[in-house]
């Protein structure tokens, strides 16, 4: 087994040396087909010098972990952010934010835009701008703007009324546009007009606030807390003439901690002590914040990575670490527990690269991971990372879940992080449960019903699987490869789509393709061995069929032999009590950052239901509204309610009581117990809108809850409430008891 590390690459040494020529043992080596673990392949092992040194070595399979693979091979796990979030592998989010509000006057102004042509230099500026139809200033982008245009004019707004454009022009030296005005205001690409060090400032003090509430109580804990600033230019923190941000942070610091000190006061050589920087020092000695040269400079690099165990000592006073190019290079620390952004520009830096700097579960002095409990409530909890940034909740809320959707796709998006304004909580929702005896004692009988746990066995017929994988391969049918011609007719040259049809004609052709390994790949892709793949390929009789185009005969072989797979294991599917049950624990509780949920004061067990999609808020609303007496009370099951399934672990969606009167005994009412799964479809079979797992799981449910013995009905998939309504009368009326 070998292992190749990104930060102490072997390979890149091997190769630089020529270690490989000198080895007398590596055709021996190579004999043993090792398995390799790759760490951050893209760190220089993606590279055709690299990959032909490891090819000498002729591995039995690679391993490859990166969250940024630059090349992707046969990925066989993902953990998107929600995931990770939703596992509790990373901590809980705050945004804290420090924005203004009603400065409508405060004469901001920023470049959207810039339309150059030989002639002449437009520019579209982003100012508040009266919207004549609400009667209200807005933010918002102009129109084309040009030399001697004045703002108040064009906006609406005689805060701009000094402000007249007198160029806008590309600087050599920054490569960035400019815009200058009247009054000997200019303001650059990338950046703002407005005054940023009251924001600053604010944002500064929080986040100081915020670090010193976390030493309090993490320090009897053994975790040190650190705090990580995201500055805009070294300049701000570095420089002899003014350093702002390093003065605006001294001044807040000693502001808080105050407050946090009995009204003491502390020295100047305990205020530097506090912070920390990565900036890479020139040849010249100046400071830099350009990611080369912080490679370049080992002795800083070399500092900030094998540090890190000190920073997370009591022995380091540094408890604040200023940052730029820490980006680029992927600094980070698990004791991070607040991030401030004090850069300009929106751009430069990515929210979830910035944010991404604090995740990691934090640690204590012996290096352990500590983790949060499920039951842990927010204003107890350990791993909570708290973000200052520079923008509003909904603009930073927007930035970070767009740039998540573009990476991971729209199921990967991060739960929306809690809001804090200033210390106060702007979206907490409290659920409260039900305090009536009566219906809380319906609930505890159904609860007891269905809090039973269950595993499962699975009795494999292969001879079945291979008999079927065979009907199936032996289904398929491939187009042949064919060379088409057609023929088009331009009209019009300066619009193509303006054309005739001249005919078509297609030609039987004779297509080339790579060899592939067969059994090799079917049995890498669907999991079985190759003496069952052997069987299966043994007894088709199309052969032919693979012969016009391997690959896709191949494609669609592993998505046949997969859901072959899958029914099978349905099929031999066998669940067995164990004798355990989830405990009944059910009390108030809040969660930050929640907008899916539905008031259900009527017959909800809380008086509020959270809700994954519009169709399980459409059932809960319509549940609760029931104007019959026939609903007791219902809940959305909460995500530890798991039942185990070859395909995944399953979750039901709701619970239910109904109530039915006997007409045996007309003074007794019973209740019937009922647990449902929502989908956009109520026929099972729909493989449009259910995926095979969801259909597999969805059957071994019905196996779980039938092996309980229960007076529990599992009704799945169902679309809406009407549905389960009807099904669920039907059941009762079965059962004989009405």
């Amino acid at each position: 087994m070998a292992s190749f590390n990104s930060e102490n690459n072997i390979l890149n040494q091997v190769e630089r040396e020529g270690l490989f020529n000198n080895l007398p043992h590596l055709e021996a080596l190579a004999q043993t087909h090792p398995i390799i673990f790759m760490d951050e392949p893209q760190e220089g092992m993606d590279t055709e010098n690299s990959k032909q040194w490891i090819a000498k070595l002729t591995p039995l399979f690679r391993f490859r972990y990166s969250a940024t693979h630059a090349v992707k091979k046969n990925v066989l796990y993902q953990l998107t952010p929600a995931e990770s979030y939703r596992l509790g592998l990373v901590k809980r989010l705050e945004v804290l934010t420090v924005s203004e509000s009603n400065d409508e006057a405060t004469m901001k102004i920023e470049i959207s835009s810039v339309q150059s042509s030989a002639t002449q230099v437009k520019v579209k500026l982003k100012f508040w701008k009266l919207n004549k139809t609400k009667g209200r200033f807005e933010f918002k982008d102009s129109g084309l703007l040009k030399k001697n245009d004045n703002l108040a004019d064009k906006s609406g707004n005689e805060s701009y009324r000094d402000f007249t454009i007198s160029r806008i022009y590309k600087s050599m030296s920054d490569r960035k546009w400019h815009v200058t005005f009247s009054n000997g205001t200019e303001i650059v690409e990338g950046s703002s007009s407005a005054n940023k060090e009251q924001v600053w400032a604010l944002q500064l003090e929080w986040l100081i606030r915020r670090h010193f509430e976390n030493k309090k109580r993490l320090r009897t804990k053994g975790i040190k807390n650190l705090s990580l600033v995201f500055i805009d230019r070294v300049a701000n923190y570095m420089s002899v003439e003014r350093p702002v941000i390093k003065q605006l942070f001294e001044q807040k610091y000693r502001e808080v901690y105050s407050e946090f000190n009995g009204g003491k006061q502390p020295s100047d050589t305990e205020v530097q002590a506090v912070q920390g920087f990565y900036f890479a020092k020139t040849t010249q000695g100046e400071y830099t914040d350009k990611e080369d040269a912080c490679k370049r400079n080992k002795e800083i690099f070399d500092e900030i990575l094998h540090n890190k165990q000190k920073l997370l000592s009591f022995d380091s006073p540094i408890e604040f670490i200023f940052s730029h190019s820490a980006l680029g290079v992927g600094w980070d620390n698990p004791n991070i527990f607040g991030i401030a952004t004090l850069n300009e520009s929106y751009s430069e830096n990515k929210k979830r690269q910035e944010i991404g700097r604090g995740l990691r579960i934090c640690v204590n002095q012996t290096g352990e991971r500590v983790y949060d409990n499920d039951e842990t409530s927010d204003d107890e909890r350990i791993n909570q990372l708290t973000i200052v940034p520079n923008e509003t909740y909904e603009t930073f809320a927007r930035s970070y879940q767009k740039e998540t959707e573009e990476t991971y796709g729209a199921n990967g998006k991060a739960p929306n992080p809690k809001h804090t304004h200033r210390g106060k909580n702007k979206n907490r929702v409290t659920f409260k449960i039900k305090k009536d005896e009566t219906f809380m004692s319906v609930f505890r009988r159904f609860w007891n019903t269905v809090a039973k746990k269950t595993t499962y066995r699975i009795h494999m017929d292969e001879d079945n699987l291979i008999r079927k994988s065979i009907t199936a391969l032996n289904d398929i049918r491939i187009n042949d490869y064919s060379i088409d011609v057609q023929s088009i007719k331009v009209n019009d040259i300066s619009n193509l789509n303006d054309f005739e049809d001249g005919g078509s004609d297609f030609r039987k052709g004779l297509a080339r393709f790579t060899p592939h390994d067969l059994v090799e790949e079917l049995s890498e892709k669907t999991g079985l061995c190759y003496t069952s793949v052997l069987r299966i390929i043994a007894g088709i009789s199309n052969k032919d069929q693979y012969i016009k185009n391997p690959p896709v005969f191949m494609e669609q072989a592993v998505f046949k032999m997969k859901q072959i797979q899958l029914d099978e294991l349905v099929r031999c599917v066998e669940y067995c009590p164990t004798g355990e049950e989830y405990a009944f624990d059910f009390n108030d509780f809040s969660k930050d950052g929640c907008e899916n949920w539905i008031s259900t004061p009527n017959h909800g067990v809380w008086d509020k239901t959270l809700y994954d999609s519009n169709i399980e808020r459409d059932f809960a609303e319509d549940a609760d509204k029931s104007t019959n007496a026939d609903v007791l009370c219902f809940l959305k099951f909460p995500q530890w309610y798991k039942i185990p399934t070859p395909a995944g672990n399953y979750e039901p969606d709701f619970g239910v009581v109904l109530r039915k009167r006997e007409l045996r005994n007309p003074n007794e009412d019973k209740e019937y117990y009922f647990v449902v799964e929502i989908k956009g479809t109520n026929d099972i079979e729909d493989k449009k809108a259910l995926t095979p797992h969801e259909i597999a799981r969805i059957k071994c449910a019905i196996e779980h809850f039938r092996s309980l013995g229960i007076e529990a009905y599992y009704k799945a998939p169902i679309r809406e409430y009407e549905t389960f309504k009807a099904q669920a009368t039907q059941t009762i009326n079965n059962n004989g008891n009405i």
